[in-house]
């Protein structure tokens, strides 16, 4: 993926950092020392592993999610990096155009449920609230769209400005099966991109869409083809930098603070009223957590979500009488 990017700039002189991000623990160097003797090697390795990886091309920046063996799920640790990242983008005065974009095939599969029954769902509202911020930058932000965008992954696709989605990709509200809400103000996104109707549907349903579906609502600001979102939201990145910056934070500051961040009774009695159903949504999610990890709805699957007790008629037991009828006449002709 970092040689296509690389391509892409092949004819302009562009310095390249990467930057591999993670939380850097208060602990003593000499307690650190002590701690890592104790672990194997393998076990040590796969501790510091990098939830996200950072490349700056110029003024673009990109924020790849790198968790391919959960189709990039977000655990508390890969938040946290997320939220530091981004807010070293913010200050960044180079950067001028931020990209998210999952490695390995797909964008983003949402929060990481088995961590979230462990660690509860507060904890993750927590370790993720600098992505409630409306907007997620005062710069430019795209989405690069492959693969699965679902659940909490989905609201990170729709936080951004812009979306280039592969015409394969899947996206929607699948932690509908599982009694979560949407954690990151995706209900309100969603609205105010394609409308109260077509929103009600994909939040009441949870069902999937694809990225053709999508782009037809109008999600994304192009359909790309398999594999070539990341170039593609390069690509727009790089027309975005050749333009004075401050009035189009100005202009994009005003068209969302019009749509997400009205400042009237309304919102205010709504915020008031989800906040005081959250408990029993709680509830119900742990319920779903307890489901998914019994293998109840993984892959997407909306079937088979409840187990249904058997009737007591299907519990008793059935027998089959077999009766086998001899033929009289051939049974004398072979006694004679």
């Amino acid at each position: 993926m970092a040689s296509l990017v690389r391509k892409l700039f092949s004819v302009a002189t562009v310095s390249i950092r990467r930057t591999n991000i993670r939380l850097v623990s208060s602990k003593s160097d000499a307690k650190k020392k002590e701690e890592e003797q104790k672990v194997p090697k393998e076990e040590l390795e796969d501790q510091i592993k990098k939830n996200i990886v950072v490349e700056k091309f110029g003024g673009i920046t990109t924020l790849n999610i790198d968790r391919q063996k959960s189709r990039n799920s977000l655990d508390e640790a890969t938040l946290r990096e997320m939220s530091e990242a981004i807010n070293a983008f913010d200050k960044d005065t180079d950067a001028k155009v931020l990209v998210f974009n999952g490695e390995g095939g797909s964008f983003c599969s949402g929060f990481d449920l088995d961590e979230v029954g462990e660690k509860g769902y507060q904890n993750f509202i927590d370790a993720g609230s600098r992505l409630l911020r409306r907007p997620l930058c005062d710069k430019p932000t795209i989405a690069a769209v492959t693969g699965y965008a679902v659940g909490e992954g989905f609201e990170l696709a729709l936080a951004c400005d812009l979306r280039i989605i592969e015409d394969t990709a899947v996206l929607g509200c699948l932690g509908r099966r599982f009694g979560a809400p949407q954690s990151l103000y995706g209900g309100r996104r969603l609205t105010s991109l394609i409308g109260l109707s077509r929103a009600l549907d994909l939040l009441i349903t949870g069902r999937p869409i694809s990225g053709t579906e999508a782009h037809a609502l109008g999600l994304s600001c192009k359909l790309t083809a398999t594999g070539t979102a990341l170039g593609e939201a390069i690509k727009l990145a790089k027309s975005l930098t050749k333009f004075p910056q401050n009035a189009l934070m100005m202009d994009k500051l005003a068209a969302v603070n019009s749509q997400l961040n009205p400042n009237s009774e309304e919102s205010m009695r709504d915020e008031a009223v989800m906040n005081s159903l959250l408990g029993s949504a709680l509830e119900d999610l742990n319920e779903g957590i307890k489901k998914f990890k019994g293998g109840i709805g993984k892959h997407g699957k909306f079937y088979k979500l409840t187990e249904v007790p058997l009737k007591d008629w299907e519990l008793e037991e059935s027998f089959e009488e077999v009766v086998i009828k001899v033929d009289e006449e051939k049974d004398d002709n072979k006694k004679s």
